[in-house]
C-alpha cells in the first residue's frame, strides 16, 4: 500500500516541492485527479476500494494514535485501516506512522 503522502512527494518531485505545491493549489479537482491517475499508472500502483472492515482498524487508529496521542489525522487513520485490513506494508513520508504498529504485521 502507498500512503497519500508518498504519492504527493513523488508527484511534487522533491526537492522544490513548495514551488510545485503553489501551482497545485490552482488545480481543479478533476485536474488533480488526472495527475494522481497518471502517476499511479506510471508507478504501477493499483487504486482499490476501501473495505468496510478497514473502518474498524481506522477507528482503532484514531483512538490509539489520533490527535493528542500520536498525531494521526483522519486521512492517516483511513490509510492505517486499509493497510491493516489488507495486511499490507504501508509506504509513507514523515514520522507519524513510525509511532504506530501499522507495519508490525507484515
Amino acid at each position: 500500500m502507498v500512503e497519500t503522502s508518498a504519492l504527493v512527494a513523488i508527484i511534487l518531485e522533491e526537492p522544490g516541492w513548495r514551488q510545485v505545491a503553489e501551482q497545485i493549489v490552482d488545480l481543479s479537482p478533476s485536474a488533480a485527479h488526472l495527475i494522481v491517475l497518471d502517476i499511479t499508472s506510471r508507478l504501477d500502483v493499483e487504486i482499490r476500494d476501501y473495505a468496510s472492515q478497514a473502518i474498524l482498524h481506522a477507528i482503532a487508529a484514531r483512538e490509539g494514535f489520533g490527535p493528542g496521542r500520536r498525531g494521526l489525522n483522519m486521512g492517516d487513520c483511513l490509510s492505517y485501516g486499509a493497510a491493516k485490513e489488507r495486511r499490507a506494508r504501508l509506504i509513507y513520508v514523515g514520522e507519524d506512522f513510525a509511532r504506530t504498529d501499522v507495519n508490525d504485521h507484515v
